[in-house]
C-alpha cells in the first residue's frame, strides 16, 4: 500500500503546532510548567489537530526554501503565540499583585506558600490567584481565550506574521495600568493599615506602660481582617466586571494584526 504524505501540509501543521505551545506556555490558569512535557505535547498536538481544520491554511501560505527560512517561519509563529498568551498573563498579575499587597498590609508577609510553578506566594495573593482562576472560568474566558486563538489564525495566517509591527510600549503600559489599579482597590486596606498604626503609636506615647507589640498586633490583624471581610464582594465584582473589558480588548487586540 502507497502512503502520500504532503511535505506543504507537514509543515503547515508544526507552523501551528508551535504558535499554541506557545500560547499556552505563559498561561497561568494551568500551571504549564508543572506539567509532564509529554502530556503539554498531546494536548498542543490535539489543538493543533483541531484548528487547522477549523481555520485551515490558505493557499499563498509560504514554502520555505531553506532551513533558515523554516526556523525563521518557525520563531516568528512561536513569537506570536507567546505575545498572544503573554497578553493574557498580564491580567493574573493584577490578582497576584492585589493579593500581595493585602498580605502585606494585613501582617501576614512572613507567612508564605511554596506554590509549584510560581514559587513563594502570600496568603493573599495565593487566594486572589484561585479567585482570579475561577472569576476566568464564569466569565467564559476558557471560551473566549481560544476563540481568541482561532481569529488569530484568520487575521493572521501562518507564516505571515511580521513581528515588527508590534508596539511593544504597549504591553509595558497596559502591565503599568494593571499594577495602579490593583494598588487603588488595595488603598482601604492600606488606609486601615496606616490608621491603626497611627492609633498604635499614639496609644505608645499616651500609656507608655502599655506592651503594646503584645497588644496591638492581634488588634491590627483584627481591624484589617475585618475590614478585608466587608470589601470581598466589592473586590469580587469590581474583578468581574474588569475581567470581563480586559477579554473584550484581547479579542480587539488579535483583530489588530
Amino acid at each position: 500500500m502507497d502512503i502520500n504524505i504532503n511535505p506543504l501540509w507537514i509543515y503547515t501543521f508544526f507552523l501551528y503546532y508551535f504558535r499554541i505551545l506557545f500560547f499556552l506556555i505563559p498561561q497561568n490558569l494551568i500551571p504549564f510548567g508543572n506539567l509532564p512535557p509529554i502530556i503539554l505535547g498531546h494536548l498542543t498536538f490535539a489543538l493543533t489537530w483541531l484548528f487547522i481544520y477549523l481555520v485551515p491554511p490558505p493557499s499563498n501560505t509560504p514554502i520555505p526554501h531553506s532551513l533558515v527560512h523554516l526556523f525563521l517561519l518557525v520563531i516568528s509563529e512561536s513569537f506570536l503565540g507567546f505575545i498572544l498568551g503573554f497578553f493574557l498573563r498580564i491580567f493574573y498579575t493584577f490578582f497576584l499583585t492585589l493579593g500581595e499587597i493585602i498580605t502585606l498590609h494585613t501582617g501576614l508577609a512572613m507567612a508564605n506558600l511554596m506554590v509549584p510553578g510560581l514559587g513563594n506566594l502570600g496568603i493573599f495573593g495565593n487566594l486572589f490567584r484561585v479567585l482570579g482562576g475561577l472569576l476566568f472560568l464564569v466569565v467564559g474566558g476558557l471560551e473566549i481565550t481560544f476563540y481568541g486563538l482561532k481569529l488569530s489564525f484568520e487575521t493572521v495566517p501562518v507564516g505571515s506574521f511580521n513581528p515588527f509591527i508590534l508596539d511593544f510600549k504597549f504591553f509595558f503600559l497596559l502591565l503599568g495600568k494593571m499594577i495602579s489599579i490593583a494598588l487603588g482597590m488595595a488603598m482601604p486596606i492600606i488606609t486601615i493599615y496606616i490608621l491603626v498604626n497611627l492609633v498604635l503609636a499614639l496609644t505608645n506615647r499616651l500609656v507608655p506602660n502599655v506592651n503594646i507589640f503584645f497588644v496591638g498586633y492581634p488588634i491590627y490583624m483584627l481591624a484589617n481582617f475585618a475590614v478585608l471581610a466587608l470589601l470581598i464582594p466589592g473586590l469580587i465584582y469590581l474583578s468581574n466586571q474588569l475581567m470581563e473589558k480586559y477579554l473584550q480588548s484581547f479579542l480587539t487586540f488579535v483583530r489588530s494584526f
